[in-house]
């Protein structure tokens, strides 16, 4: 049904970089874009069948390089080095504006309605248009009984190659039968970083069953445990089950701060999804890998491997994807089966994991001649459209005068690109009925933990950030976060909703930095992750609230009153949390009020507690103050012994994860968070504590002199 790649993608580009200029003609432009492919191996095709080496030869010599190849690096690299001194939100504001397929995502939401269109959602159906990425052969070759198949998707947040691929399925193959699994970095797991994951759960939170996060729970494809966890749960069956017949991993991580080695940055990451792949994929299956340049022996040998490994491999940058970047894909056809990789799944397994290896994977005179001149052509392929589309981009910032004739120029493009894109992948609506969760639904959802990162201007002026000494990057922090705004109110009152019928006690990795949070904004949060490494390196520690503060303000509270303080900056230790307000509520008298002092409510585990304490007191006062930020007021304790069985219950299960290096991460479900009308508050809450620490750490081992707009209510 789909057509194969187009022959032409097997010669090399004849034109230079001159001669794409405004004369070119409009037809030959989008040709261009719609036609970057290569053909890497291909069993019908090439002449030369590649094998892989003896299992003994692998990881067995030093790292090697291709003279080639790396003078194509240094090419590229010139390239993208004149982009250093540009101010990375100005650049990228520019570039999207002239990207060519700008409009592709605008014209898939408005004209076809797509559940989750995004940008991936665009690229997986463009890819699965053009190639037999669905292997529809294969499927319905299993007979009237067996029209089914599985998908598993690796590093799949937020969601959109599953929204693509069902619509695909929907429209291309209805009767076949589909079920998935898919797996990501947890956006749940606090101590997963806001630089490694995508945020935006707008999708996960209403397919959680289909989501496998690991034996660790954190979701780290890197993680060995992770993987065997995940082939595990792949063998069952999940809505009709049917063969694994196709694999996808958009992994990728983020290398804003090394531009020039973002292929070497992220190699290991591709060697564990293929790895995932092989123990995963039925044969005849496909595979879908994105990859970025090819300049490095890892990436070579990882080439070598797919391509012994498939019949046909064939590298694409899809017209959907951002022309400047690096970004591509590699379409693997028709696995050859695990019994084909069998013998060197358990060296590549030895080898599995976030620390590369120190050796080469291959040898370089164990792969052909032939392969690697490929793949040097397949890496000057790329670099020449990749730079093209740079240059032009630099040459229409710099140009100021003429910048609005590009950019009229440019909006008629789009709107022919995209016309092009509808047209080639035959795309049209489908019923609102089957889509996975609805487009709507996905609409309506909160977008507040939507990845928001925090970039200091230019290439250069990062690299000099990291000079800095430890006081002027605390200013430079403090500039940013002395702009967080004051909570609207100085007192707030909250009712808790009813109990549930019985927590949902979830465990996960140990740990004691807090990365990210589903109650602050992830700009917030990085400010207060900045403060921790700086302070790091400056081997300095600060208590806040101060406990000078906490002791002075404990003696303003009503001596009726208990206090259980914390440390809202002090590593995160669930289980001591848990064991405190377990071990005073066990012992407070009826009446009395309970007064938290420096109580976080970044955490999931910490608003759960605080879910279920709402139902043993009358109610809770936040004070909001500008020195410790805030304290909770449980008022008028009421023994519950609903609530103390649930805190026993929760204490027991978290003694017992310690022992296994895990932890209780969250005792209610974030479904059920995510309706606590106390949620913004609890935002701003959190919002206030990070800039109020922010002051305090420089008021403390800052130059006060410094210290600039002084913070007041």
């Amino acid at each position: 049904m789909e057509n194969e790649e187009n022959n032409s993608s097997r010669k090399q580009p004849k034109r230079s970089q001159d001669e794409y200029n405004d004369n070119t003609d409009l037809s030959t432009r989008v040709s261009v874009l719609f036609e970057r492919h290569f053909t890497i191996s291909d069993v019908q095709r090439d002449t030369q069948t590649y094998a892989l080496p003896d299992v003994g030869s692998m990881f067995a010599e030093p790292p090697w390089q291709l003279d080639q190849l790396q003078t194509t690096k240094r090419d590229l690299n010139a390239v993208k080095s004149r982009l250093n001194n540009f101010n990375l939100g100005k650049w990228q504001q520019h570039t999207n504006r002239m990207n060519e397929a700008g409009d592709i995502v605008r014209a898939v939401r408005e004209d076809v309605q797509a559940e989750l269109a995004t940008q991936a959602w665009c690229k997986f159906y463009e890819i699965a248009s053009k190639f037999s990425l669905v292997p529809l052969n294969e499927i319905h070759r299993g007979g009237m009984n067996g029209r089914s198949f599985k998908s598993v998707h690796l590093c799949e947040a937020p969601g959109a190659f599953v929204a693509a691929l069902n619509h695909w399925l929907q429209t291309n193959a209805p009767d076949v039968r589909w079920s998935w699994l898919a797996t990501t970095l947890n956006p749940y797991c606090e101590g997963n970083s806001y630089d490694s994951m995508i945020a935006d759960d707008r999708f996960i939170r209403h397919t959680l069953r289909h989501w496998c996060f690991g034996a660790d729970n954190t979701g780290d494809v890197m993680n060995l445990r992770n993987l065997d966890a995940l082939v595990e749960r792949s063998a069952e069956s999940l809505d009709g089950g049917g063969p694994i017949l196709l694999v996808t991993a958009d992994g990728s991580i983020d290398c804003t701060d090394v531009p020039g080695e973002q292929e070497s940055v992220v190699a290991q990451l591709h060697l564990c999804e293929t790895v995932a792949c092989m123990h995963l994929l039925q044969r005849g299956g496909n595979f879908l890998l994105k990859l970025f340049t090819l300049f490095e022996h890892r990436s070579v040998c990882l080439m070598y491997l797919l391509s012994c490994a498939f019949h046909q491999v064939i590298a694409t940058k899809p017209a959907s994807s951002k022309g400047g970047n690096s970004e591509m894909y590699v379409v693997c056809v028709n696995f050859k089966g695990r019994d084909h990789v069998a013998p060197y799944l358990p060296v590549l397994r030895h080898y599995y994991g976030d620390v590369p290896p120190a050796s080469a994977m291959f040898s370089l005179r164990d792969i052909p001649d032939g392969f690697l001149q490929r793949i040097e052509q397949c890496g000057k392929f790329f670099k020449f459209h990749q730079c093209r589309v740079i240059k032009d981009n630099i040459r229409t910032f710099c140009a100021r005068e003429n910048f609005h004739k590009d950019l009229h120029s440019v909006a008629a493009f789009k709107r022919t690109i995209s016309a092009k894109y509808l047209e080639n992948c035959r795309l049209s609506k489908i019923d609102a009925a089957n889509e996975i969760v609805g487009r709507e639904v996905i609409e309506r959802t909160n977008k507040l933990f939507m990845n928001k990162r925090l970039h200091i201007d230019s290439y250069n002026e990062r690299c000099k950030w990291q000079d800095l000494g430890p006081q002027e990057r605390l200013l430079q922090v403090w500039d940013t976060a002395k702009e967080i705004e004051w909570p609207s109110e100085e007192f707030y009152v909250w009712h808790l909703q009813t109990l549930p019928e019985a927590v949902e006690i979830q465990t996960g990795k140990l740990f004691n930095k807090l990365r990210s949070s589903r109650f602050c904004d992830s700009k917030i949060l990085q400010i207060l992750n900045r403060i921790d490494n700086i302070m790091r390196d400056m081997s300095a520690t600060v208590c806040f609230p101060p406990a000078e503060i906490t002791r002075d303000l404990a003696q303003q509270i009503d001596p009726s009153h208990e206090i259980l303080s914390f440390q809202f900056v002090q590593d995160h230790d669930g289980h001591r949390t848990i064991a405190e307000i377990y071990e005073r509520l066990e012992k407070l008298e009826s009446g009395r009020t309970l007064v938290f002092i420096g109580y976080s409510l970044l955490t999931q585990l910490n608003i759960g507690l605080l879910y279920l304490l709402g139902k043993s007191f009358n109610k809770i006062t936040v004070e909001v103050n500008d020195e410790e930020g805030y304290r909770l007021k449980l008022e008028t304790y009421r023994r519950n012994e609903r609530v103390l069985n649930y805190l026993h219950e929760i204490l027991v299960v978290s003694h017992n994860a310690r022992e296994d290096n895990m932890a209780v991460w969250s005792i209610i479900p974030m479904t059920v968070l995510y309706e606590y009308e106390q949620i913004p508050v609890m935002m701003q809450l959190n919002h206030l504590m990070i800039k109020l620490y922010a002051r305090h750490v420089i008021n403390t081992i800052g130059d006060p002199r410094h210290l600039r707009d002084a913070l007041v209510p």
